[in-house]
C-alpha cells in the first residue's frame, strides 16, 4: 500500500513540475541519488518507477538516472542540487537534511 502511494505522489509531483505549455514537447528530468544501482531502493523502486513514468507519458517524458552520486557532491547535498537547477530530482535520506523539511521528518 505504501508503495502504491508513494508511486502515485510521485508520479503525480512529476507531471506537477512540467510547464503546461510544454505539454506536447517532450522532457528529460535528471534523477540524482546516492545508493548504487544494485541497492534495494534503486533496484526495487527507482528504476520501476522510472520505467513507469516513461510507460505512462507515452514516452514523452524522460528520466536519467544517475546513481552513487555520480554528478558530484556529498549526500547531504542533493537536495540543494534541485533547489540550485543541477538536477530535477533526488532520492535522499530526511536525516541528512535536519530541519529543512520538518513535516516530513516526522515519518523518519
Amino acid at each position: 500500500m505504501f508503495n502504491r502511494l508513494l508511486t502515485a505522489a510521485l508520479v503525480a509531483g512529476t507531471v506537477a513540475l512540467l510547464p503546461l505549455k510544454a505539454s506536447a514537447q517532450e522532457v528529460t528530468l535528471k534523477l540524482h541519488q546516492l545508493l548504487p544501482l544494485k541497492a534495494t531502493i534503486p533496484a526495487k523502486f527507482l528504476t520501476p518507477w522510472i520505467a513507469k513514468v516513461e510507460k505512462e507519458s507515452g514516452g514523452r517524458i524522460k528520466v536519467e538516472h544517475y546513481p552513487s552520486m555520480q554528478l558530484g557532491g556529498k549526500p547531504p547535498e542533493l537536495a540543494q542540487q534541485v533547489t540550485d537547477g543541477v538536477v530535477d530530482l533526488v532520492w535522499t535520506v530526511l536525516g541528512y537534511t535536519p530541519g529543512r523539511f520538518p513535516k516530513s521528518e516526522a515519518f523518519e
